[in-house]
């Protein structure tokens, strides 16, 4: 399976206004399903940031602006980046959304939910399955961990 990044992403953006209260975004996230908003600035019809689940639980008052809690700047992928990088940057930076664009305009997020979508259905491909395991395990790096291993008594 081919994963490309243009077939995992969610189209859909549902945004907050930069001005609105960590309780407004509290109850935008939780009627929509959605752990991560996209913050506008209305009045410039700019994304200026993301707000996360995470961001609105370090809020000291329900009150808070949802600028003084966002993620800012806002970090974005090309639609036609290879998912692993995007992955890899997740793992890396501990970043869990990211703005997908489509010659500099935002087309949607991705989060890492998105991600363990695609896992989900690679593991259940019967092929990639036997791929992965013929792969690895005839991989001689691995081998020698493996050996390594049982030689300390891991």
């Amino acid at each position: 399976m081919k994963a490309l990044l243009k077939d995992h992403f969610t189209r859909n953006l549902i945004t907050i206004d930069r001005h609105a209260s960590a309780d407004e975004a509290y109850r935008k996230m939780t009627h929509n399903w959605v752990r991560h908003l996209p913050v506008l600035d209305t009045e410039k019809n700019l994304i200026v940031g993301i707000l996360s689940d995470r961001d609105l639980l370090r809020s000291p008052s329900s009150q808070r602006p949802v600028y003084e809690l966002m993620s800012t700047p806002v970090r974005t992928y090309e639609i036609t980046t290879p998912i692993k990088k995007v992955v890899q940057t997740m793992i890396d930076d501990k970043v869990s959304a990211f703005l997908i664009t489509r010659n500099e305009e935002v087309v949607g997020i991705i989060t890492t939910e998105d991600m363990l979508l695609v896992l989900a259905q690679f593991l259940t491909e019967e092929e990639s399955t036997r791929w992965v395991l013929g792969e690895f395990l005839v991989n001689p790096a691995l081998q020698t961990a493996i050996h390594t291993t049982a030689q300390a008594g891991i």
